[in-house]
This record gives structure tokens, sequence and C-alpha cells, in this order.
């Protein structure tokens, strides 16, 4: 052996068993034959430096052994092989190309044997076949021809060698068994001998093979072989060579193109490498950064416990992985996540590390804007259910320990639907946005104003003195919320319901206390809205009544368990029936028959009006048409609609449903209360203006006197009716007020060529005051009650839908 584990080999005439036992190197009384040595030794020890200077890691170089011979080789041969070594070598070491370094390896080897062509066959990338790498003096057609050789006990030659990994002399190809499946191909380029030999790469892999072929049928002589042993291993040392230096430009390109910064430092903590991306990063220049210790990256955020960790786990598990924050050049500071590993060495004071970092700022700062998106409302920018349930549970924890008051305001915008529709949501976004605006500006910075989607908002006080402070927190935001936004050049005016929750009063773990507060919201909305309404326990009972109740309706509607009550309306001046007004019931399995005000909230808020009132519209028609056709005089169909069904795409159903229901469109119509026309806006006289155009059917305005409308609003809308609402009939004609208002309904609605009904007719002495003042149509318990449809049908049927009163003429 030689220095750096390379080992030579000694081409002599000597063989194994003649060289003394144990002799690391050959007997070399013989003047020439120690001459040779000294060259080969000199050869490969400059070969070595060459190495040590332009690729320390390149190849491990290793001889065999030289094949048993029992006749010696003259010493001019052993020359000739050892030139042949020296040449191909140096051309490797001085950088020719190795095409052509293998290219003039085959050149050298034919020389030594004439009449001969050499050829170097290599595994293609899949392993399974041979082709061609350097053969001078065959013809392009001959290296296509042994292209794709597979190896094989009976390949021929070189397939046979590779496959057995062993020497193979094939004296005649013509007869040889193993070049029976060739024979065409020796014969077209006339090969009678060929003799291979396995290439090896420094691991013992065979690769290939290196041949010598002739033209003549022969056996190799003790130099031949030699010759081809030789120049087989020579090839190994070229091609391994060439791998290695592939490898190393592999690596080199991929440790200057590599996204992440390497840093490598010796065993002193000393930097001796860096890639480009650690310049990149870091901004030191690579002559900046060489010789410097890593502390030139260090930016102070980490204390001596963490580097102390670092070292550690560094000493005992050779490596080391995490976050760390470092310092650029210019002093910026910015994360990294930082990998460090020992490089294994037999002497631990050559030991060196290899440190790979990457840039994760943007890593970071995407994780920030994911953290804002997750936790915030994506309009608002408040913080949205999750970031509020989080503080909720941690201001829980804070009043416990601290045994102080908390309070959740659960706040929802009355309303709100009826502008986004009406003006549409980019107005509605911009509402939000200025309510949100106005709730944060209220509370303190403590506090928490968190959004949970549409128009519901939720305040989180902390550490409140008593009960009266957050009632007076609330109304202050309830005011607040008042004063009137312009949105687009319009002043809005939007209010508020507060349901208000308190711990550990009402409720000790998150959950519950929003699901009160939010029960006491609806509390608030059902007195009327605009105001602020406390918990209290009762209130958990009714929204657990009102669940019970939407899981009722669903399968009362689907199960057909509703059914339609119907009350007259008769003429005032002839007592005659005039219109039938369709009234919704529920019939109940367990609860009897249930009235609408009962249910009716419950199916708007839950969307289920939008079906009811489908069902409620087709089956009117239904039966109406039967009545229609046993009555001597035609009457009206009159069926209520509700606001929410304006704000849905039912309208479409609805139209679908008349059309198909063969009920005269001029005598139906729908009855909307006064508070849906004007709250509705343009939207929902855009839908009724569309029905009645587009079906003929007319519309009555219900409940009128309980809105705001103006005589201006009452000119534009589609009406033909007004139905004056019984609160102002139930006390007439002994309330002077309400006789006045009731007056003066009438004549306004003949002024405007509207007809008037009054509804709630209970006494003669309504009757008459009515019929005093022109009023057209009357209903009421008077004339008769809401009946069931059969009733309605007997009536027609004995022709009993007449009243006994009528207002005589004076």
């Amino acid at each position: 052996m030689i220095s750096d584990g390379i080992a030579y080999r000694q081409f002599t005439s000597e063989t194994a068993e003649e060289r003394p036992k144990g002799s690391s190197r050959p007997d070399t009384s013989n003047t020439v034959k120690a001459a040779i040595y000294d060259f080969n030794f000199l050869l490969f020890s400059r070969y070595i430096r060459e190495l040590k200077h332009s690729e320390p890691q390149m190849a491990v170089l290793r001889f065999e052994e030289p094949t048993k011979e029992t006749t010696p080789i003259p010493t001019d041969q052993l020359e000739q092989l050892l030139v042949l070594q020296r040449d191909t070598l140096e051309d490797v070491v001085l950088g020719k190309a190795i095409d052509d370094v293998l290219q003039q390896l085959c050149r050298a080897s034919e020389l030594m044997l004439p009449n001969s062509v050499a050829s170097i066959m290599l595994f293609d990338e899949s392993k399974a076949h041979l082709n061609v790498r350097a053969a001078p003096s065959i013809p392009p057609e001959g290296i296509v021809a042994l292209n794709g050789l597979q190896p094989g006990p009976n390949a021929g030659s070189c397939g046979t060698a590779v496959y057995t990994e062993e020497p193979v002399f094939v004296e005649n190809t013509m007869t040889d068994p193993r070049w029976a499946s060739m024979v065409d191909l020796a014969k077209q380029f006339n090969l009678h001998a060929c003799w291979s030999y396995p290439i090896r790469t420094a691991n013992d892999t065979v690769i290939g093979s290196f041949a010598l072929t002739s033209f003549e049928s022969r056996a190799p002589n003790g130099f031949q072989k030699r010759l081809l042993e030789t120049s087989s291993y020579i090839a190994g040392i070229v091609l391994e060579r060439e791998r290695q230096a592939q490898r190393q430009a592999t690596v080199d390109t991929a440790f200057n193109n590599m996204r992440e910064g390497v840093m490598v430092t010796d065993a002193k903590n000393h930097i001796i490498q860096v890639n480009r991306a650690f310049e990149r990063i870091t901004g030191h220049a690579a002559s900046e950064a060489i010789g410097q210790t890593p502390k030139l990256l260090y930016s102070g955020h980490q204390d001596d416990d963490f580097y102390l960790n670092l070292h550690h786990s560094l000493a005992q598990q050779g490596e080391w992985q995490g976050e760390i924050w470092n310092r650029r050049k210019n002093g910026d500071v910015y994360p990294q996540w930082l990998s460090i590993t020992v490089v294994p060495d037999k002497d631990p004071n050559a030991k060196r590390h290899v440190g790979v970092f990457a840039d994760i700022t943007e890593t970071k700062n995407s994780e920030r804007r994911l953290w804002q998106l997750a936790h915030h409302d994506a309009l608002t920018d408040l913080p949205n259910r999750l970031l509020l349930m989080a503080r909720l549970e941690h201001a829980i924890q804070r009043a416990h320990r601290t045994e102080t008051l908390l309070a959740i305001l659960f706040i929802d915008l009355d309303r709100f639907k009826t502008i986004n529709d009406s003006l549409g949501h980019c107005a509605g976004d911009k509402l939000l946005k200025t309510v949100a605006q106005r709730l944060h500006d209220e509370i303190h910075e403590d506090d928490t104003v968190a959004r949970l989607g549409g128009d519901e908002f939720v305040l989180l006080l902390e550490d409140m003195p008593d009960v009266n402070a957050v009632r007076r927190i609330a109304s202050r935001l309830i005011d607040r919320l008042a004063a009137p936004i312009v949105i687009d050049g319009r002043a809005l005016v939007v209010t508020a319901s507060v349901g208000i929750g308190l711990y550990p009063k009402d409720a000790e773990d998150p959950e519950t206390l929003m699901q009160h507060a939010d029960a006491a919201m609806y509390r608030a909305k059902y007195d009327g809205r605009n105001r602020i309404a406390f918990y209290a326990p009762e209130l958990t009972r009714e929204i657990q009544r009102r669940l019970e109740l939407e899981h009722d309706l669903r399968y009362a509607l689907a199960h057909e368990q509703f059914v339609l009550h119907y009350q007259p309306i008769f003429s005032s001046s002839d007592g005659e029936l005039n219109a039938l007004e369709a009234l919704l019931r529920w019939q109940h399995p367990k609860r009897g028959l249930i009235p609408p005000n009962d249910f009716i909230p419950v199916a708007e808020d839950t969307g289920l009006i939008a079906d009811i009132g489908a069902w409620v519209t087709a089956r009117a028609c239904r039966e109406a048409n039967r009545w229609l056709a046993q009555s001597e005089r035609a009457f009206s169909l009159s069926v209520n609609l509700s606001p929410y069904q304006l704000t849905t795409e039912c309208v479409d159903d609805l139209e679908t449903i008349l059309r198909n229901s063969a009920f005269p469109m001029d005598r139906f119509e729908f009855e909307v209360t006064e508070t849906l026309l004007i709250e509705e806006g343009e939207r929902g006289l855009q839908q009724l203006t569309r029905m009645r155009k587009n079906l003929g059917m007319r519309i009555a305005m219900d409940d009128f006197g309980t809105g705001q409308s103006s005589l201006s609003q009452l000119k534009r809308l589609p009406i033909h009716k007004l139905k004056i609402d019984r609160s102002f009939v139930a006390d007439i004609p002994d309330d002077g007020n309400d006789s006045a208002i009731v007056k003066a309904i009438i004549l306004m609605a003949h002024t405007l060529g509207l007809e008037v009904v009054a509804e709630g007719v209970e006494t003669i002495e309504q009757h008459k005051f009515l019929c005093a003042s022109g009023c057209d149509h009357l209903q009421g318990f008077l004339y008769g009650r809401p009946m069931p449809a059969e009733e309605i049908g007997r009536r027609f049927r004995n022709r009993q839908m007449k009243v006994e009163y009528r207002c005589k003429a004076t």
C-alpha cells in the first residue's frame, strides 16, 4: 500500500507464489525491475498529489494481484505496460477529456497486439444492456451492431465476461458456443478471436468490459492477458475518476445553486466555506465570512442558555435544528430555520460543522397573515368567533381568580336585512364597517368587540364594577348606533337589540354564557327592538320551546298538519259576501289548533315561511274555485303575504301557483301590511308591481294606520284597497280621536280612489258609525268568525253567504 490509501500494482513476471511470503513490495534485485518499480511509484505519487490539489475525494484506486502466470513476461513488455499506465493517468491528471483518454487507451492497446481492434463497453442506465463507449478502430456499423448487448452466459466475449465477472478468452469465434448467437456478426466483420476482461470500479463492481478482438484465430499469451488486465484496470480508474468528477460537479452545482444558505466551520469554529445563498441571505460576501466565526451573524435575540443547549445537542447527538434569529450585514434581524450537523472524523480535533439555513421571513409573515385571516373578520377586521371564544375563556379564568364581574353583550342590528336587500350588499357592507368602528370606539383597550357574521356583534367587557355599569355601557351603545349613518349620500338610521349575559351569575363557561346572551338578545327583539335585555332563566326554557316548535313546524309542513280557516268580508251597502280572507291554522296533534301569531314568527326566522306561504296560496285557490262554482255572486279571495316572502325568490313560485290555479286573477288579492311596504322599500314594491302587472291580481294594504306611510307613498303604491286596523275600530264611536282617524282614513282613501275595509267590527254601534262614515266593506265577529273550509262550503251550498247587517240608505 502507498499513501492516502491508494494501492499500486507491480507488473512483473513473478507470480504471487514466487513472491516472498509476507512481502509488501516485489523483489528489486533486478536493476530494470527496480527502475520500473521506482518509476511506477513516482508516477502514482504524482497522481496522488494531483488528486490532492484538484479533487481530493474523487477516486480510491485499488490494484489487484496479477493473474497467475507460468511464463515470465519480458521486461521490455512490462515497461510498455507501465508506459501505457503512466501516459493514461497523466492525461487524466492533466484534465484531458475522458472520451479522448479512453480512445487513446484503446489505440495504445491495439499497437501492442497487431491485427486487432480494442473496445470498451459499459452498462447503460438500466444496467441491463451494454453499449460501446470507446472503439476508435471499429466502423460505425459495427458499433451499432454491438450496442444493446445483453450480458449472459453465451453473449459473446464481452457479454459473457460481464455476466460471469471473469475474463473470457475466445480463440475461435466461429466454433466457440459463447459466440453462437453472434457468429453472423463475426463473419460480417471478419472477427476470429475475442478476448474480454471485466472493468471494475473502486468498490469492485463490474460496470463493463475491455476487449481485444483479433482478425485471426489465436489464444492470448501471458503478456496479452496482462495487457487486457492492465487496460481494463486503467479504464476502471479513468471511469471512476469521471464518475466522481461528475458527482463532485453535481454536488458543487447543488451547493452553489440551492436556495438554502450553507456554512461550513472547522474544529475551531472558523468559517471555511459558504455558498452563494449564504451571501444572498446574509449580505456577507464569501471573502468577508471565511475566517470569521458564526458570531458574525449573531443578533442578540438568543441568550446564553440557548447556545449552551445548542452546543450540548451537537456534542450528544451530532446535530441540532430549530428557529433562530440572526442579523444581516445591513443590520436587519430576521428569522432562520437552521440545521447544524457534525461531520464525523476519526480525529476529534478535526471535526467540522455544516450549517444549512433558510430565511423564513416570508413563512413567518404568511403565518401571521393566516392567523389574521383565521381569527379576524375579513370585512371589519374585528376578532371573529374563534378569537372571541379564546379571549372569553381566558377572561373567565381571570375573572374567577380576581372574583370580578364579566359581561357578554350580544348585539344584533334591527331590520338590517331590509337595508341590505333594498340598497344592495355593497351599501350593507359599508354600514357594517361603520357600526364596527362605532362599537370599537366605545370600548376600553382591554375589552373586545367581535363580529360573529351577518349583523351580529359581541362585546366582551371585563372588570365590571357592577350590573349598572354594564347597563350604562349597553345604553350608550344603543344611543351611539342610533345616530344616522350616511351611506352613498343617504342617511340611514340603524337600531340594535342587545342581550346581556353575566359571569358568574348567568353561566361559568364560555359557550353557555354566549348562549344566554343570545337568548337575551332575542328577548330584546321580541319586546320591541332597540332596547337591552338581561338574561333570565326562563329565556332558556323559551328557547327550548322555540327549538321544539321549529322541529314541529318542519314536521307539520311535511305531513300537512296545516289547515285554512276563512273569514268573510261583506259589502256594507247590501250585506252580500264580497271576499273571503284565508287564515292559516296549525292543527297540532298534541297542542290542538295553534293560531298563526304563535308560530309565524318562528317560520319567518327559519325561512319556512316561503314554503308555508306557497302551500297557503295553492290550497286557498283550490278550495275557493269550488265555492266560486256554487256562488250566485262572484267574490274575491284574499291571502296574507309575509314580509319575508318578498325578500326571497319565492315570488316566482307564487306566480307559477297562481297561473296554474285557474282562479280568476282579477278576483285574487294579496294582503300586505303597511309596515312591509314601507320597510321593504324599493325591492318589495318592485316585487308587488311585478305580480300585479304579470297576473292582473290586486293588492290590499292591511293594518293601515299602524305604520308610517305618507300620502306621497300611498300614491305610488300598487294597491287598490285599505284595511283599517282593528285597533282604531275597537273604541269607536266612543273615542273621539279614533272616530276622527277612521273618518279621515275613509275620506283620504276615497279621494285616492281606494276601497276601504274595516276590520274587527264586533258591535252594532261600530257598524252604524262605519256605515255613516262611508266604509265600503265590513269584516269582524259581528258578521262572522273565521270558519273551516267545510263550514264555508256548507254555507255556499245553503245560500247563507249574506248578512242582515247592511248600511241603509238615508
